[in-house]
């Protein structure tokens, strides 16, 4: 669920006009519609926490664990690269077995995976 939904559930579950909650939060009444819109997430986390202070709401941040996240970006990055690499020799990659192009992709993400530098260099 996207937090523009989710705060609009919210709102609708307590029956507050838009002014209302701008008012209780001290945000202006536009920042609270694009908030709503969710098409523009381009807010500050002061007004945010505002918002959900006043609707009765509170943020959390969680952490995944690290060594997850770092295996998700390898992967990404691994994926990435084999799929410049497979744009490269389309034809050869048409002959390539789903276990040979899994292990490819362990590898490479392996060798990624083991430099920081690589792992979070763009």
């Amino acid at each position: 669920m996207s937090l523009s939904t989710l705060l609009q559930s919210r709102i609708n579950e307590l029956d507050m006009s838009i002014s209302d909650l701008a008012r209780r939060s001290g945000v202006s009444r536009a920042t609270v519609i694009r908030m709503l819109g969710g098409k523009d997430e381009h807010y500050s986390v002061s007004n945010l926490q505002a918002v959900l202070s006043a609707l009765g709401m509170k943020m959390d941040l969680l952490a995944m664990p690290a060594k997850g996240f770092k295996d998700s970006i390898a992967t990404q990055k691994a994926q990435r690269l084999i799929a410049l690499t497979q744009g490269n020799v389309a034809l050869e990659s048409q002959a390539v077995c789903a276990a040979s192009a899994q292990e490819h992709l362990e590898a490479t993400k392996a060798r990624i995976a083991s430099s920081s530098r690589k792992l979070w260099a763009s």
